[in-house]
């Protein structure tokens, strides 16, 4: 179980990482035009705003699975999940305000799913506090 529990916190880091690192390095345009019209909500964004929810992302990334790879401040993992909770509830709100299609508001709900998953496997780290 541990180790599917590793694949999912591998496959959701590196999610966040690609997406947070894209969010940071390109424009917004840029941004948009590699979802070939899925991404047109980051025009409901400030450029501040799509380079802070990018860094957040970035750092999500980061504490999903590097904390668990070298085996310290693990309680960073379960923080990790709680943050991209929190990030998919904030971008299903959005979503939900834009009137998106279902495959954006399913998307999200899956990787929430995903973190909630995490979230709960990981919670005994919070012991090593």
């Amino acid at each position: 179980m541990d180790q599917i529990i590793l694949v999912l916190q591998g496959i959701l880091a590196m999610m966040m990482l690609t997406t947070g690192l894209l969010k940071l390095a390109i424009n917004r345009e840029q941004f948009k035009a590699l979802g070939k019209g899925n991404l047109d909500w980051a025009d409901s964004l400030t450029v501040p705003q799509l380079k802070l929810i990018g860094l957040f992302e970035f750092m999500i990334g980061i504490g999903l699975f590097l904390p668990q790879l070298l085996e310290i401040q693990i309680w960073l993992v379960p923080m990790a999940a709680i943050g991209t909770i929190f990030t998919m509830i904030g971008a299903f709100i959005l979503h939900i305000k834009r009137k998106d299609d279902f495959q954006a508001l399913a998307t999200n709900v899956a990787i929430l799913l995903i973190a909630s998953f995490i979230l709960i496997s990981r919670v005994d780290s919070f012991s090593s506090l």
